[in-house]
């Protein structure tokens, strides 16, 4: 192992509950609602996907692009008035492993300037080689690109890298790239079966410098 890359939404910051509020009151205007368990198979994926597929589902005559607009102005609001929140242990796992000079990097299918938003509002933007936004990639998870290209960042080699996921899209994309994978159990959010991840915890805290190295 010589980087450590992290998902950001789930892992870093707890966003994924929000991301399914918010959707559901995007989709009060028009009547309609979607299932957690329905939601959950997105996880980590491109908000793109989801809504182009949530539409076709739902019978609802939306562009895609209304549907993001909507969200995110609904999201942004949210954010105002309530922030972020650090998923428990996470930051000081940051802080050791850069204090410990393992090059860091962050691969998030969210758009570049919110993981930079997220990075600063945490002030652990210097912790980090690279930002790596799978908006700027041609394929989203579950596809390898956003990892990739994260690697190439770093100038190191994908099979040196250990990433640390949330999602089964993003452990499946991970993997695809040929990584190691910590996955994190949130089980207060999801259920995702993480295959296949070499690891599994459902806590941050229980991920260690040692096991990182482990790898």
């Amino acid at each position: 192992m010589e980087a450590v890359i992290f998902d950001m939404d789930g892992v870093i910051v707890d966003t994924e509950p929000g991301f399914y509020i918010v959707a559901n009151q995007f989709l009060e205007r028009y009547g309609k609602s979607i299932t957690k368990e329905y939601f959950e198979q997105f996880f980590g994926g491109a908000s793109e996907y989801m809504w182009k597929t949530t539409t076709q589902m739902l019978g609802l005559d939306v562009p895609v692009e209304e549907c993001l607009k909507g969200t995110h102005e609904i999201r942004e609001q949210r954010i105002r008035e309530e922030g972020y929140e650090p998923i428990e242990g996470t930051l000081d796992l940051i802080r050791e492993l850069h204090s410990q000079g393992i090059p860091l990097a962050v691969a998030s299918s969210s758009s570049k300037q919110e993981i930079e938003r997220v990075m600063d509002y945490f002030e652990i933007t210097h912790c980090f080689q690279a930002l790596v936004s799978g908006k700027d990639c041609e394929h989203p998870k579950p596809a390898p690109d956003v990892f990739l290209k994260t690697a190439r960042k770093l100038c190191i080699k994908p099979e040196q890298c250990l990433v640390i996921e949330d999602s089964n899209n993003g452990v499946t994309a991970a993997k695809s790239a040929g990584m190691g994978v910590i996955g994190f159990r949130n089980l207060e959010v999801a259920n995702q079966k993480l295959r296949p991840a070499d690891h599994v915890v459902t806590s941050m805290k229980d991920i260690t410098l040692e096991l990182c190295r482990s790898f």
